[in-house]
């Protein structure tokens, strides 16, 4: 079975999408039964979602230098 390239971080960005949209849903809800929020785990939550998908993008845009450094001395 083959993989298709760039396919992981793909499945990986759309489940932080998802996770992040329950989340969200999730903090509302709380906010609204209980009257507060909790703001340690909101800041945590999204501060490491942020951060890897910045590394994801790093990646992707590293590999794809690298590959186009590669192709150039082809030539």
């Amino acid at each position: 079975m083959k993989c298709k390239k760039g396919r992981f971080i793909k499945v990986i960005i759309s489940c932080m999408l998802i996770y992040l949209l329950l989340f969200t849903c999730a903090c509302l809800y709380i906010s609204y039964t209980r009257g507060t929020e909790p703001q340690t785990l909101i800041l945590c939550v999204f501060a490491f979602c942020g951060v890897e998908g910045g590394l994801s993008a790093w990646i992707r845009t590293t590999k794809e230098k690298k590959k186009d450094t590669l192709s150039k001395k082809d030539v």
